[in-house]
């Protein structure tokens, strides 16, 4: 658990500057709120990689600390989920700026809320685990409304290549999957004993979450570069684009 999480924020700092180097600092269209975008998401994953490595380091020192680092591991989820939004919903809505504007703000104050929530001391007692899976699943769950909208506003196959469709999909997959295991203990409930080392449900959700951030990166940059390179400036009618790419 230590070791998934914090190899996953290694590789997260490593690549965000070969991402600016490589692709972001040469491209002249690139704009800051590009950059802005990109690299929150890259911050919500170090964030929630890193908190959640230190979580299960220090959980054994003693139980006021192990108290204080589970709470900084739930806050560094909402960080994940909420700067996932960011760069998803900038794509997703990249020549509708006004809807940029209502999405971000509401997920921003959705991930507040849920902060408050998490921090209280009652959060992390064993009979509030579905309500813990339950409130993140409902974050990352919340983003089927802007896909829908997005879907609807350009079709599917635009809407692949705009948002990155098929990498939200594959995200949102490993988040549900990996919590719901969480959630329900699977599969030791059914193995009891036997997967105290390796192969347990909190493993597996790390992995989920490691596999989700990968998508989403893989997403984020494919949409990035489609804008850039088709209409960057929005000069194109997205009911052009949208003609073109649903033939």
């Amino acid at each position: 658990n230590i070791w998934s999480h914090l190899l996953g924020a290694l590789v997260c700092i490593v690549v965000s500057p070969l991402v600016y180097f490589k692709y972001i600092g040469l491209t002249d269209t690139i704009r800051w709120t590009d950059v802005a975008v990109f690299y929150i998401f890259m911050a919500g994953a170090v964030a929630c990689l890193s908190m959640s490595a230190l979580f299960h380091t220090f959980s054994c020192h003693s139980e006021p600390i192990a108290h204080q680092w589970n709470r900084c591991d739930y806050v560094g989820i909402v960080f994940l989920i909420v700067g996932s939004f960011y760069p998803a919903i900038f794509y997703g809505f990249y020549c509708y700026k006004t809807w940029q504007i209502v999405y971000t703000t509401l997920i921003s104050i959705f991930g507040a809320a849920t902060i408050v929530a998490v921090v209280r001391p009652e959060f992390r007692t064993p009979q509030y685990r579905w309500i813990r899976s339950s409130l993140f699943l409902a974050m990352g769950l919340s983003g089927i409304i802007p896909a829908l909208h997005g879907l609807a506003l350009y079709g599917y196959h635009l809407a692949d290549k705009a948002i990155s469709l098929r990498y939200m999909i594959c995200m949102g997959g490993c988040y549900v999957f990996g919590a719901l295991l969480y959630a329900s203990r699977i599969p030791e409930r059914f193995f009891p004993g036997k997967l105290d080392h390796f192969g347990a449900s909190h493993q597996i959700f790390h992995v989920c979450v490691l596999l989700g951030c990968l998508s989403h990166f893989l997403g984020v940059t494919k949409a990035m570069a489609f804008w850039h390179d088709s209409n960057h400036s929005c000069s194109i009618p997205i009911e052009q684009m949208r003609a073109v790419f649903n033939k």
